[in-house]
């Protein structure tokens, strides 16, 4: 029996982190597919490679990828984007699938992803929890986190999903509007109810 895989995704700036934690400490595995996108982008040197003739040289230094000088280039151009993801990818589905193969059974594996849907990678999980909040607390978020202006700030929403679709097409949803706490209780419940579920199919 293969381990149970839970996607986790959501609007950027919406506390994906914070319910990510309250995950793993649930018990939950947890695989950042933004550390595997790092590992790939700076270690793959066939994925840097065909960044490096899509993009250009200057977006590699010491044979990386410089993510922000390249991140400021592809959030103002959706089609310079789509080619970024389409390019990436497939060696990101790669490196989580073997993890997830490594794992073996009978564990509760939850893919953090920022563009789950995007890459396809829904397509894998069992369930999908996503975490929206109002774009002006988002904003304010993002731009304390990230040290970046308003401007890029939005360029990165407009590049997002709506909420509209988060809504349609999650099997739980979290509002973070309000307090940490309240954020952290609506993530035990799912948890919880995940793992009745998942715990209720192997008894079957």
């Amino acid at each position: 029996m293969r381990s149970y895989i839970v996607g986790l995704t959501g609007q950027s700036g919406a506390g994906k982190t914070s319910v990510c934690k309250a995950f793993e400490n649930s018990g939950f595995y947890i695989i950042n597919a933004d550390l595997v996108s790092k590992n790939v982008t700076s270690n793959n040197k066939d994925c840097i490679n065909e960044l490096r003739e899509a993009f250009g040289k200057e977006y590699i230094e010491n044979g990386k990828l410089n993510r922000r000088k390249l991140g400021s280039l592809v959030f103002a151009d959706i089609e310079k984007l789509n080619k970024l993801m389409s390019i990436t990818f497939p060696y990101i589905i790669y490196e989580i699938n073997s993890i997830i193969d490594k794992l073996g059974s009978d564990k509760i594996v939850v893919i953090d992803a920022p563009t789950l849907f995007e890459s396809g990678l829904n397509n894998n999980c069992d369930k999908i929890v996503s975490v929206i909040s109002d774009e002006a607390i988002r904003l304010k978020r993002i731009i304390k986190r990230d040290n970046i202006s308003e401007t890029e700030a939005k360029k990165r929403f407009s590049s997002q999903f709506t909420e509209s679709f988060f809504r349609n097409n999650s099997d739980f949803l979290i509002e973070n509007n309000n307090s940490e706490k309240e954020l952290i209780d609506q993530a035990l419940k799912i948890a919880t109810k995940i793992k009745e579920f998942f715990y209720g199919k192997k008894a079957e």
